[in-house]
């Protein structure tokens, strides 16, 4: 389950990579959400889970592309030219840093060691709700102003004639 969860985060991310609709864009990054919600899960975590989909899947890619269509500022992209070495290159240096990367995750001790190790009791809805407004809650409102900030700047930016 892992790697089809793993998978379908992977797939995702290149996907969003590939586009260059941002609508599309948009949709490929719920698909990579859905994938780690999918890895929490794995993890015994199903508050996690469920905050995935709900913040992230929902509200954040609905602000991203409520902005997007808002702002509608985008110039279509001038067809580019054709370098077929360079492609070649970029793909080989791609598979050998995954090559890289895999011999790293498939020989570290960390891992092996995961293997027998117990799981951590899964986070119930009223431990977040402690931790979340009683440890942090300065940071969680920073957080939501800063974000109201950022696109009221958005905004502000491309629709000077408001």
């Amino acid at each position: 389950m892992f790697l089809c969860f793993a998978l379908i985060t992977l797939i995702g991310a290149v996907a969003l990579t590939l586009q260059r609709n941002l609508v599309v864009a948009g949709l490929c990054l719920v698909l990579s959400f859905m994938g780690v919600a999918g890895l929490f899960l794995l993890l015994a975590n199903p508050v996690a889970a469920a905050l995935q989909i709900i913040v992230y899947s929902g509200a954040i890619v609905v602000l991203v592309l409520f902005v997007v269509m808002l702002l509608n500022q985008h110039q279509e992209e001038a067809p580019v030219r054709s370098r077929p070495l360079q492609r070649w290159i970029s793909v080989l240096v791609l598979l050998a840093l995954a090559a890289g990367a895999f011999r790293l995750v498939t020989r570290s001790p960390l891992l092996h060691s995961l293997d027998h190790a117990p799981l951590p009791p899964p986070m119930t809805l009223n431990a977040l709700g402690n931790v979340l407004f009683n440890d942090h809650l300065l940071a969680f409102e920073v957080i939501g102003l800063m974000l109201l900030a950022a696109m009221v700047g958005a905004v502000a930016l491309v629709k000077r004639d408001l």
